[in-house]
């Protein structure tokens, strides 16, 4: 149970605080609760105290806190900057925070004799960076592309003149190392690679050409075929461009959704979308799109143009502190061009249709819900025995409140047991405040599923509507007794099967990452690498042919050891 807020106590503190700008500190003990800045502190902090009296997201600040401090500063500028430097040093609870306390991931091609490409998720290295991407597996995928494609050293640090490595003999490495490519070359590889990443390909192109054309009077045949594979790809990266016909190269586009507490962030790079991420910021204090912006490029990467709609913000400090931070000149634009509308129109989540939500209300009986959250349990012959939960809310699947679940206290096969360990963590957290109330539990099974569900329920006295879904007859079990046959209800089967599924692949993903630590652990340290640099995920080792693997200098009975582990089928 939260305690109550002593208003009276906390308002004698907020009139000691003065009228000027600087940044003040939520803390319990040496913990840091929030942090914030305010051109007025004393009126922000007023603010504060009177949004508690109806959120509980504000209300929490202050009950959880013991003292409250702060910082003067010269100007409002200076208090957005020290803001974020202590937030990035403190993570306080109640900012908001990025994946790892940091960055999306990203790829640095570094300034080196021979650069390489690398993963990072920092600025900490002297080079050319790329991207965000969302997931590391994408920015692992793209890596291995620049690889095939350019051949840049693939190895850490470049090692002293010697053996060949495995790498060059994949055609993954052009050999700088042991002089297999002169330096001029390789800057060139490095250069083709920029331009594939950046999408800015109008200088490099001629150059591959005058290189096939100088390798072809030399009779170097073979050195031709890896220009062919690199002038290929960026010509049809051109190709794309043209195509979609946007008027900047790269952009970050957001768009704010103040009722939903929702922003998109359409990624723009080489004239193309590339990525677009939905964010929930309704579990965290906000303060609007302008703080979102702020955090978000406090530790990611800041693109030459930025542009946003939904929401007012000062451009000028904005500017400011982005150029600071880039070091180079960033355009802020506060409107969607009308080259990039339909771009955006045809990416956008469908709103649910008032016939389905009529249905949903007729056949259910219950309200059309705001949250559903759906459960499955995923384990191999007994082992990694993991637990998921999706969430689907307003109408679309919000990955950022997905959770996974490793079963702590169940030996063995036993679904029921496993369910009610995940659901009960779930639960508590939920009656502790720490997430949303749903509307609609969602669980993947059948009868004995439901029941196990509907115990937890009763025990922590949540309000919430229990169903369970069946595979193969798609009957929907209903905690009233009711059997519903969703194939017949086609609007409402594409909402809960799509919950379902999601439920699913995300425990099956998850026993499968925990085999595949597994597997790593067996492997020796080459073996692994060849491993990773070769395949995206070890389950593809079985599809390799013997001879594939012998190439690689992989033993083919490794296949035999996956199947142990994996198994041929989830």
């Amino acid at each position: 149970m939260e305690k109550p807020l002593n208003l009276k106590r906390w308002k004698e503190l907020i009139e000691k605080v003065p009228e000027r700008s600087g940044v003040y500190l939520f803390k319990k003990g040496k913990e840091y609760i929030y942090i914030g800045k305010a051109k007025n502190l004393k009126k922000r902090l007023l603010q504060h105290l009177q949004a508690a009296k109806n959120d509980k997201k504000e209300l929490a600040i202050f009950t959880k806190s013991d003292r409250l401090d702060y910082i003067i500063t010269g100007n409002e500028y200076e208090a957005l900057v020290l803001e974020r430097q202590l937030i990035n040093i403190h993570k306080p609870k109640y900012n908001v925070l990025f994946k790892h306390g940091s960055g999306y991931p990203m790829l640095v091609i570094t300034e080196e004799e021979f650069p390489t490409v690398e993963i990072v998720r920092d600025f900490e290295k002297e080079g050319t960076y790329f991207g965000p991407f969302f997931t590391v597996n994408k920015a692992k995928a793209v890596k291995k592309l620049v690889h095939k494609l350019f051949k840049l050293r693939t190895c850490d640090e470049l090692p002293k003149p010697g053996k060949l490595c495995m790498d060059y003999h994949l055609g993954l490495c052009s050999g700088p190392c042991v002089g297999k490519i002169s330096k001029e070359d390789y800057q060139l590889a490095v250069e083709s690679a920029k331009a594939f990443l950046s999408g800015e390909v109008g200088e490099v192109l001629p150059k591959l050409y005058e290189q096939i054309e100088r390798y072809t009077r030399q009779l170097e045949f073979e050195k031709c075929i890896p220009l062919k594979e690199q002038i290929e790809a960026l010509e049809n990266l051109a190709k794309g461009q043209n195509v979609l016909n946007l008027p900047f190269g790269e952009a970050d586009i957001w768009l704010y959704y103040p009722t939903k507490e929702e922003v998109e962030l359409y990624l723009i790079r080489a004239r193309k979308l590339v990525g677009l991420e939905r964010f929930d910021i309704s579990e965290k204090l906000h303060e609007g799109l302008e703080s979102w912006l702020y955090a978000y490029y406090s530790v990611n990467y800041i693109p030459s143009i930025i542009i946003y709609e939904g929401s007012s913000i000062n451009k000028e400090l904005l500017k400011r502190f982005l150029e600071e931070r880039k070091n180079q000149s960033v355009e802020i634009i506060d409107k969607i061009p009308v080259e990039v509308k339909p771009l955006i129109e045809l990416n956008q989540s469908p709103e649910v249709d008032k016939d389905t939500k009529e249905l949903f209300e007729k056949v259910l009986k219950v309200p059309f819900p705001k949250r559903i959250e759906g459960f499955d349990i995923s384990h191999f012959m007994g082992e990694g025995i993991v637990g998921s939960c999706v969430v689907w809310e307003n109408g679309k699947m919000n990955k950022r409140c997905y959770r996974k679940y490793r079963i702590k206290t169940v030996k063995g096969i036993d679904d029921y047991a496993s369910l009610k360990e995940v659901l009960s963590r779930r639960a508590k957290r939920i009656k502790q405040g720490q997430y949303p109330v749903p509307d609609i539990w969602l669980i993947d099974g059948g009868k004995g599923q439901l029941n196990v569900a509907l115990e937890v329920k009763s025990y922590y006295k949540l309000p919430t509507f229990v169903v369970a879904l069946a595979k193969r007859e798609e009957i929907l079990f209903t905690e009233d007794g009711r059997e519903i046959p969703l194939l017949q209800y086609q609007p409402l089967y594409q909402i809960f099967g799509e919950i379902r599924n999601e439920a699913h692949r995300f425990a099956v993903g998850y026993n499968r990452t925990l085999r595949k630590k597994k597997l790593f652990g067996q492997l020796s340290k080459d073996k692994r690498k060849i491993v990773e640099r070769n395949f995206s995920d070890p389950f593809e080792v079985l599809k390799a042919s013997d001879e594939y693997l012998k190439r690689l200098g992989l033993n083919p009975s490794l296949k035999q050891e996956i199947r142990k582990i994996y198994g041929e089928e989830d």
